[in-house]
């Protein structure tokens, strides 16, 4: 167990392993090409065509690497339905492209209008119905219609979903129709495919999917916008939160610039008390006293009146400078 866990820190720490994990970052950011000038469904949709042009490619390459010897005699003996694998996968990169440019609608029409020509009607087609093709064909249309749900909105793009839809819904119900038209000419049709029960299954599996599909997609898209509003109002009390934070930095500069102020006189008032005030109050006190002591009217009159009135005017200018300091009016 030891030795696994060292080789497996080597390997997360080799130049190898970084370039495989940003090629999948890379494959994983690819679903976001052109989804940014668009409304919220409509890039869904186009997110949803980015996997499936990106998942196709993966599966029909995985498809060439197991069956790899018959599409090497291609080379020999080339055969359409096989041939045709490496070019869905280019169309796939094509349509991918064109979302990337800004063209999503016309890659998701193209690719829904040319999948089931190329994997499904042409082969039969050409191939003269073979075998295989009476299970692949009506999977393959039962396929395509849950693409089109993918690709279209219902709401948004209303026209060319219902159009897609319709015709896929009618080519499921000719299917047998097209399996025997084109069968060799000699060879008796599989009678399955008269079985009234082979339409009504097909009918069966096609709404059953297609009901499952639609009710998957319409809790995604409510799940998605509740989340999208949860998110919309958490912004909006950020922003109404830094709002309050900026008011309440304002109140608490000036608050503190008050209260600075404030000190500032407090320190005034304090010295005014101190010195000043302290000073014509002592003198009052000992003028008053000095008269207490004299019992001569005439030197209280010329000499120690004057100098009352002196420290009496002294300290009323002193008390009215505090007043003044602490804002108060007397």
């Amino acid at each position: 167990m030891f030795f696994y866990l060292s080789w497996l820190s080597f390997l997360r720490h080799t130049y190898l392993f970084r370039m495989f994990k940003g090629f999948l970052i890379w494959i994983f950011d690819l679903y976001k090409l052109g989804v940014q000038s668009h409304d919220e469904e409509i890039s869904r949709r186009i997110s949803f065509s980015n996997v499936v042009f990106i998942s196709l490619p993966v599966v029909y390459f995985s498809f060439m690497l197991i069956d790899y010897k018959s599409f090497l005699d291609l080379f020999s003996k080339p055969r359409f339905d096989q041939a045709i694998v490496p070019v869905v996968i280019l169309i796939c990169f094509f349509c991918l492209w064109l979302n990337h440019r800004g063209f999503s609608l016309l890659s998701r029409i193209l690719f829904l209008t040319l999948w089931p020509f190329l994997l499904h009607i042409i082969p039969i087609a050409l191939l003269k119905t073979p075998l295989d093709y009476y299970i692949a064909f009506p999977l393959g249309v039962i396929f395509h219609s849950l693409l089109i749900q993918l690709m279209l909105s219902h709401r948004k793009e209303a026209g060319w979903y219902w159009l897609f839809l319709g015709l896929n819904f009618l080519t499921m119900l000719i299917e047998a129709d097209v399996l025997a038209y084109f069968v060799e000419q000699g060879v008796t049709p599989n009678e399955i495919i008269f079985d009234k029960y082979f339409l009504f299954d097909n009918i069966l599996y096609w709404l059953l999917f297609n009901l499952v599909m639609f009710y998957v997609l319409l809790i995604i898209e409510l799940y998605i916008k509740r989340i999208n509003r949860a998110k919309r109002l958490i912004e909006n009390q950020k922003e109404e939160l830094d709002a309050i934070n900026e008011n309440l930095e304002k109140l608490v500069e000036e608050r503190t610039h008050n209260l600075e102020e404030k000190n500032i006189r407090l320190r005034d008032y304090a010295f005014y008390h101190a010195h000043l005030l302290r000073a014509p109050y002592c003198r009052v006190l000992g003028l008053l006293q000095l008269m207490s002591m004299t019992s001569s009217e005439e030197e209280k009159r010329t000499d120690i009146m004057p100098k009352l009135v002196e420290s009496l005017d002294e300290l009323d200018m002193v008390i009215k400078k505090i007043n003044h300091i602490v804002d108060v009016e007397v």
